[in-house]
């Protein structure tokens, strides 16, 4: 269930708009992160700097935490208008207007005060009001004219009604919403005050790392939702639940920030995260990783498992260690920022015990953190390899979200095809790669209505097949290359349609492709209205259920489906009569054979079940004479081969096609 919403479009379209707008706050992250270690610094040391004391940075730091809510609002609203095709700057504002709105609803009769840290609020609704704005455009829309000198002045007049009817929509929805949540929220905080604290303090916990997961910060929310006094309440003599978890739990900052650092400095070094990696170690090493966080946590699907637990088994063990250490803790109260290992060797009151403790705790943390850092590197790479083919090919940056590229780097197999690619991937694009059509010619009229796409590869000046697919499906890159033939045929039928020649053109797809209800349904939307049939093996059917299902939605969207290469592999008699499909094509191996009498009988006895079913049959690697005739013999629907040509270039499809053929043509190629 999770992974098919983490693979569902819109909410991929979702999570990468939010990565978006958290990186672009980045630099304020890094800046309200410097104001806070400068706070403590002049104030532990008592200094001052150009006459600037640390109650003035306080201050400063204070006004910074407080406007972060206001940030995330901004380029969280700016980012969803983009991607909503609305404007973002309209989209910004009214995500403003509605989070203040949204302010005096939760505290009504008080002045305006800006919650610390980014809350619920300040996530969610520019995301409802951008949508809001997109759906109330075209009803509400003043329609002004934009065609004078003027025109980017007045471009924003049409948001004009749309903006109050979004901004009134988007509170009253908040309203209820949050009428909903007060309910609930007060039946969970009446459960939870009979349990013990150390469950109240592992359930705090971990709605604190559910938060911060999604980019709101976790503490601050979670101390408004159940309240903060777990946290001063006692747990041994001199020991606050506050203290124990700062120390013990949470070492280096929420999700233990120390062991992230830390695992992402051993097997993250290249690349963003290893940028983010060094800027942010600073600050980790005082218990501040809001840059961190924002930076590689946050929506980071592969961190999701240690973010959420690891501060569950830090809590665990640290609690029973305290119970069999014969430790006596300090009176001294510990700032938050102090280093790990100080604090836990100045909390107990000098012995070696809890840094010992600390030190197995982070041991752990690094090793588990270690395994997902390096999975996450591993796709990474693959991805980065993705981005770089479809760069080449020039293909839309909307393909580049994907994130259910699957993990095949695993297998010693997929690594030496990775290693393969690396060299290959340079000599990839589209001055390389071209779309040619093989002639789908009917026996008995000579004419041609139909052809197949089919890529061809330039190397060396040589014109060539694509021996390079094998390594780009073993690396998972096979569908990339599918949207770009998909795209290549769709310019290639208007050019046609605008000639007068509209043929009906086969596309082979990858099973990765038959199986992403995704990537079928981008492809339908490039080809709607098209005649195209799409080529499929059987082995796609045989690899999950997605595929039966997405077939049938591209039948039912007005597309045809024929069987490729039947005869070799896993042909089924199962296949052909289980799903409905358009055509069967004769696989060249069962041609090559036709001068047998087992040859012959396979391919006319399949023809002749395929005709009482309803399938056009078509046969494939027709070569020579002889050949031809036996194809004739059994009636077969179509003919495809060297016998009448061999793949032809666009331009010249046309003028071959126009014509009735009785006899081979002379090759082109």
């Amino acid at each position: 269930m999770i992974k098919r919403l983490l693979r569902n479009e819109k909410i991929l379209m979702a999570i990468t708009t939010m990565q978006e707008a958290f990186s672009a706050i980045i630099p304020f992250f890094l800046l309200s992160s410097f104001i806070t270690l400068s706070y403590f610094v002049l104030k532990t040391f008592h200094l001052e700097i150009l006459g600037v004391s640390a109650s003035d940075i306080r201050t400063m730091m204070e006004e910074f935490n407080a406007f972060s809510s206001i940030i995330a609002t901004l380029a969280i609203g700016y980012f969803f208008g983009l991607r909503f095709k609305t404007s973002p700057v309209i989209s910004a504002i009214l995500s403003v207007a509605v989070f203040l709105a949204v302010l005096h609803i939760e505290h009504p009769g008080k002045v305006m005060e800006l919650p610390y840290g980014f809350t619920p609020a300040a996530l969610v609704m520019p995301v409802v009001a951008s949508w809001l704005l997109k759906l109330f455009y075209p009803r509400l829309s003043l329609h002004i004219g934009l065609r004078d000198a003027h025109a980017h002045i007045y471009r924003h007049f049409n948001y004009i009604f749309v903006f109050f009817f979004a901004f009134f929509a988007s509170v009253i929805l908040y309203f209820f919403v949050d009428r909903v949540l007060d309910d609930l929220v007060a039946r969970f905080d009446s459960w939870v005050a009979y349990l013990p604290g150390i469950v109240r303090l592992a359930i705090r916990d971990f709605f604190v790392q559910i938060f911060w997961f999604f980019g709101i910060h976790g503490s601050h929310v979670v101390n408004g939702l159940m309240g903060k006094e777990i946290l001063m309440e006692a747990m041994a003599p001199h020991l606050t639940y506050g203290e124990f978890n700062r120390i013990f739990i949470n070492i280096g900052g929420a999700g233990v920030g120390l062991g992230m650092i830390v695992a992402l400095t051993l097997y993250a070094r290249h690349g963003t995260v290893w940028f983010l990696t060094k800027l942010s170690a600073p600050f980790v090493l005082f218990n501040i990783n809001t840059l961190l966080l924002y930076g590689v946590i946050v929506l980071n699907r592969f961190f999701i498992v240690p973010f959420l637990l690891l501060p569950l088994f830090n809590l665990a063990v640290a609690y029973g260690a305290l119970q069999l250490l014969p430790v006596r803790f300090s009176p001294d109260a510990i700032v938050w920022t102090t280093p790990v290992f100080v604090d836990a060797y100045l909390k107990g009151g000098g012995t070696l015990l809890l840094p010992m403790l600390q030190g197995v705790l982070l041991i752990v943390d690094i090793a588990v953190y270690g395994y997902y850092v390096k999975r996450f590197m591993q796709v990474n790479l693959q991805e980065l390899r993705i981005r770089k083919l479809e760069e080449n090919l020039d293909l839309s940056t909307e393909l580049r979200s994907r994130e259910h590229i699957r993990a095949y780097t695993a297998h010693w197999e997929i690594m030496e095809a990775n290693s393969r690619l690396e060299a290959l991937l340079p000599e990839i694009n589209k001055e390389t790669l071209f779309v040619f059509y093989q002639p789908k010619v009917d026996p008995r009229s000579g004419e041609c209505r139909s052809v197949e796409a089919l890529i061809r590869y330039r190397k060396e000046g040589r014109l060539r097949g694509p021996d390079f697919l094998v390594h780009l499906e073993q690396a998972g890159l096979a569908t990339v290359i599918d949207h770009w033939v998909v795209r290549q045929v769709k310019k290639d039928l208007d050019r046609w349609r605008s000639e007068g020649f509209a043929p009906e053109v086969s596309i082979n797809l990858h099973p990765d492709t038959v199986n992403s209800r995704e990537d079928i349904r981008r492809i339908a939307r490039v080809l709607k209205g098209e005649s195209v049939l799409f080529e499929i093996v059987e082995r796609s059917f045989l690899e999950r259920e997605e595929a039966g299902r997405n077939i049938t939605w591209l039948q039912e969207e007005g597309f045809g489906i024929s069987i490729d290469d039947f005869g070799s592999g896993y042909s089924s008699l199962e296949t052909i009569t289980r799903y409905r499909i358009d055509e069967l094509k004769l696989d060249k191996s069962l041609i090559d054979i036709l001068d047998t009498r087992k040859g012959y009988l396979v391919c006319k006895y399949t023809t002749r079940l395929c005709h009482d079913l309803g399938y056009r049959v078509v046969a494939e690697g027709v070569e020579h004479a002889g050949q031809f005739e036996k194809i004739v013999q059994i009636g077969v629907d179509r003919v495809q081969g060297f016998y009448f040509s061999e793949a032809l270039p666009a331009s010249d499809v046309g003028a071959y096609c126009g014509t009735s053929i009785q006899g081979p043509r002379p090759q082109n190629i």
